[in-house]
């Protein structure tokens, strides 16, 4: 079956819920997220979690 919104954010909430360092800050309607990266520690909970795929984890060389 074809995804219409597969990469699109819906506002769904679910990565705002999940993330467990608060690194993600809800905007307001049609506005969506700011996400912290200094608050983020990478664990990728918020990318697991979003039905669309609009979260894609990358790996960082340091």
């Amino acid at each position: 079956r074809r995804c219409m919104s597969c990469g699109n954010c819906f506002e769904c909430d679910n990565c705002y819920g999940v993330c467990p360092d608060n690194a993600i800050t809800k905007l307001g309607k049609g506005l969506r997220f700011e996400f912290k990266y200094d608050y983020c520690k990478g664990c990728g909970m918020c990318a697991m979690e979003c039905p669309c795929g609009a979260i894609r984890m990358e790996t960082e060389s340091i």
